[in-house]
């Protein structure tokens, strides 16, 4: 049984990953340490300077900020009013990223 192993499984050997850019990934900047996000799943309302409304998905935040997921990929303007009562976020906020559904926001201090 053990001699069909190699053939089976081929005899090819396993790539390396390349260490320093790995490290460079992994490794903590330090005062550029992103801020921890909080994972949620809470409903968002994400309001227009013309006053148009749209629900979302807050899918995590930090004190700074949020990322939000819409039902649909409409474009969003520079600045927006952010009511995410739920994890205790409310006030307006700059669109920071937008990819796809997925939306990035920075609130005003």
């Amino acid at each position: 049984m053990m001699p069909n192993l190699p053939r089976v499984f081929g005899s090819r050997q396993p790539v390396q990953a390349v260490p320093g850019r790995v490290h460079e990934v992994a490794a903590a900047i330090p005062g550029r340490a992103r801020p921890v996000r909080t994972h949620v799943y809470r409903e968002a309302c994400i309001t227009y300077e013309s006053g148009y409304r749209r629900r979302g998905v807050v899918m995590d935040f930090t004190d700074a900020g949020l990322r939000i997921r819409f039902p649909t990929n409409e474009l969003l303007p520079s600045v927006v009013t952010v009511n995410a009562r739920a994890v205790g976020l409310l006030g307006e906020a700059d669109v920071i990223w937008q990819k796809g559904s997925e939306v990035g926001l920075r609130l005003r201090k």
